[in-house]
């Protein structure tokens, strides 16, 4: 089963500047974009490659990688 995002789903939200992952709750989404709120800041994704969400603000780029929600989630369902 393929793992797809839905508004209220918690995602991981990399900087790619500093390296700190935050955790960000998806508002929209679209079959290129999505939309996620982080720390009260609503961001812009839009798909780079499949499974990769890219965000740019303030100068900085921001990184979502689905692959690794969709493992997390495999592992909470096994235990």
């Amino acid at each position: 089963m393929k793992w797809e995002p839905n508004p209220s789903d918690i995602v991981s939200v990399t900087c790619t500047d500093t390296e700190k992952t935050l955790q960000g709750e998806i508002l929209n989404r679209s079959h290129d974009k999505l939309r996620v709120v982080v720390q009260g800041i609503p961001l812009q994704f839009y798909k780079l490659r499949p499974r990769i969400y890219v965000a740019n603000m303030s100068g900085m780029e921001f990184v979502i990688k689905l692959w690794k929600q969709e493992l997390h989630l495999v592992l909470l369902i096994c235990y």
